[in-house]
């Protein structure tokens, strides 16, 4: 065999000679730290990716939490002309209403026992709600509220106010069947809460048969004892032609659960004025709403600048008319658990959850949390006279 094809023989045996054992050891540490890099950089990209939606999310929820009860806080009272009239000229031609039919009033809140500003209350997940007829809230001015189920330890607010346009009270023709046809194309349907008035006199009435009539310009509503809880019949109407026909809206907000079940995360619920002249189902609008803590300005003096003269909860409220301003804290939180290493502090109402010293107690979870506050000026009562 001649040298070169030995040495060509030799240069293949080298060519074919695998990896050592030393060599493959390090390839194999330079992958699997190249591949734990990758992974690193994936679940740290995933959890940015988590907190960046959680954190979104709570700034929807708290946002439109506050904006939607600043915008219905704004209008408690409104009813027409009812802010100029004398209480003792409205006449409630409602036969039997519930006690708890208090449009009057405007505005009407409850305090949550043990949460006054300073005063600690943790967390409300995994607890129940309970019925608000237990005694975990208190008032003034003699306010009833309908029983529901709520989360304790967080205030509940009820405003009164018109829906909607008004509409002018064409013809009105009282007795046992009284009719009153207006003008304006209206909302109003069968045993719907009105108010009628000319800005002398008012009427609470229940529209019992309403019937489009005129091409639907106009809307026929027998004011009867045909529905529930109906019409006095025998009692007149004092409003006259030319007055104004506004239908009521009565809503109930407080935080609760999805079901009342205790483990569901909690949401801002809404209860509307039903055809019974009480509370209607409960309606959630927020998720994640996990305290609502309010204060009341009121103009303790009664002096025609009306400004506020202090912030007191719901039970200390002399007179529920003097409110001129409404102060709204809430409390969100993430709906996704397991968002941060280890429980994290925050304040709430004058508190700091921190577990250190006579401060509250971290919460038993790992979500997220944030505090939305808004003062509300009430439009119809923040006006000197």
């Amino acid at each position: 065999m001649s040298k070169t094809t030995l040495h060509n023989a030799s240069l293949a045996r080298i060519r074919m000679a695998g990896l050592s054992m030393i060599e493959l050891l390090i390839a194999m540490v330079m992958g699997l730290t190249l591949t734990a890099g990758v992974m690193q950089v994936y679940v740290g990209n995933t959890q940015t990716e988590r907190d960046q939606e959680a954190r979104a999310r709570m700034q929807e929820n708290g946002r439109f939490a506050v904006s939607y009860l600043a915008n219905e806080l704004r209008m408690a009272g409104y009813l027409g002309c009812l802010a100029t009239i004398d209480e003792n000229s409205i006449n409630n031609t409602l036969d039997g209403p519930p006690p708890s039919f208090q449009p009057n009033s405007g505005l009407q809140g409850w305090e949550a026992n043990g949460t006054t500003p300073g005063t600690i209350s943790n967390s409300a997940n995994n607890v129940a709600p309970v019925s608000t007829a237990g005694g975990a809230w208190t008032t003034s001015g003699g306010s009833i509220m309908d029983a529901t189920m709520a989360v304790p330890r967080s205030d509940i607010v009820r405003v009164w106010n018109a829906a909607g346009t008004g509409a002018t009270i064409n013809s009105i023709s009282p007795g046992g069947a009284m009719t009153v046809v207006n003008s304006g194309i209206v909302d109003i349907e069968d045993g719907d809460i009105l108010l009628l008035s000319d800005c002398e006199r008012a009427d609470w009435v229940q529209a019992c048969n309403v019937q489009e009539i005129g091409g639907g310009a106009s809307i026929n509503s027998v004011l009867s004892s045909g529905c529930v809880p109906g019409n006095i019949a025998a009692l007149p109407l004092g409003t006259q032609a030319g007055g104004e026909l506004v239908k009521l809206q009565g809503t109930m907000f407080y935080v609760g659960k999805r079901g009342d079940v205790a483990t569901n995360p909690p949401a801002l619920f809404r209860r509307r004025l039903n055809q019974t002249a009480g509370a209607g189902n409960a309606e959630e609008l927020v998720e994640g709403i996990e305290s609502l803590q309010i204060l009341y300005g009121v103009n303790l003096d009664n002096d025609n600048k009306k400004t506020v003269d202090a912030y007191v909860s719901a039970n200390l409220v002399p007179d529920w008319s003097r409110v001129i301003s409404v102060r709204i804290s809430v409390l969100v939180q993430s709906i996704e658990n397991n968002m941060l290493p280890a429980p994290a502090a925050y304040t709430f109402n004058g508190v700091t959850y921190n577990g250190a010293g006579a401060n509250g107690a971290l919460p038993a979870d790992t979500r997220l949390r944030r505090v939305f506050t808004s003062t509300i000026t009430l439009r119809n009562r923040a006006v000197g006279s």
